[in-house]
């Protein structure tokens, strides 16, 4: 855990919710985790959330099965030589299905790692400060402050509309 405390609030409304994280942001207070009932793309943006960096494992596994497969291809047909019909041995046209499945099949799996790495899963347990009102129709805001800011932690999580705020040991 990162040096200081933390103070988790449970909040009714994601307007609240956007207040705690604004005013968090401007005291210089870290919010650390954000739980929600549903994905939300105003939290994100309240956050400063960048974009996911798996597209860009998609993109690799695509370029790796694209050339994997018409590799595949290629070097199949020059390793046995097969001649058929007196077209060419290395006919690029035919390949291109080749290709095409490898690159569906590697984009997918790359995509499933970037997603699990990306996600940090698969996890196990659930921290122990988790509410399972944060599944059904509740927000939570985990902040960390300092020790000495403890109080202005609290106070802020309140006055943006929290309904319980205390903070979470260890």
């Amino acid at each position: 855990m990162a040096q200081g405390s933390q103070i988790l609030g449970v909040f009714p409304y994601l307007d609240d919710v956007l207040r705690a994280i604004r005013a968090a942001r401007e005291a210089k207070v870290r919010v650390h985790t954000v739980y929600s009932p549903t994905p939300c793309r105003e939290i994100q943006e309240a956050l400063g959330v960048r974009p996911s960096p798996v597209r860009f494992f998609t993109l690799l596994g695509g370029i790796l099965g694209l050339t994997g497969g018409l590799s595949l291809a290629v070097f199949t047909v020059l390793q046995w030589n097969f001649i058929t019909g007196g077209k060419p041995i290395v006919a690029f046209i035919p390949f291109v299905v080749v290709g095409f499945e490898m690159t569906i099949l590697l984009g997918f799996l790359f995509t499933l790692v970037g997603m699990l790495l990306n996600n940090r899963m698969p996890r196990f347990r659930l921290p122990e400060h988790y509410d399972p009102r944060f599944s059904e129709d509740r927000f939570g805001v985990l902040v960390t402050c300092p020790d000495g800011r403890v109080e202005e932690a609290l106070s802020l999580l309140r006055e943006s509309g929290a309904e319980d705020v205390h903070e979470v040991r260890g």
